[in-house]
């Protein structure tokens, strides 16, 4: 009985690691797929909107005083570790490109 328990537990442990590293490819195939569409000269109001609407985080860490815009997308799933990070102008996008953080 003990024996049977534990190849239970163990199937269901190996299951729920198949589906977190199918969810983190998923994730990952999303937003590389979501960075590749915000292209030069999309707005960036609507690169926000489509952002928040695929479910990722849209983070405009750019303030009025820096040189340089930019924002942060990514995706709880990923834990962060990989980002769209997208220079922008304040209203239009400059530039999208994918940052790993390892």
């Amino acid at each position: 009985m003990i024996r049977k328990l534990f190849k239970v537990i163990l199937l269901i442990i190996l299951l729920l690691f198949l589906f977190s590293a199918y969810q983190w490819l998923q994730t990952k195939r999303e937003l590389a797929h979501y960075c590749r569409e915000t292209t030069a000269g999309t707005s960036l109001a609507g690169a926000r909107e489509r952002a928040l609407r695929n479910g990722f985080r849209f983070i405009d860490g750019s303030g009025p005083v820096d040189s340089r815009k930019t924002a942060l997308v990514t995706a709880s799933g990923i834990m962060g570790r990989i980002v769209c990070e997208i220079e922008h102008d304040g209203d239009r996008v400059i530039r999208a490109s994918m940052n790993k953080n390892d």
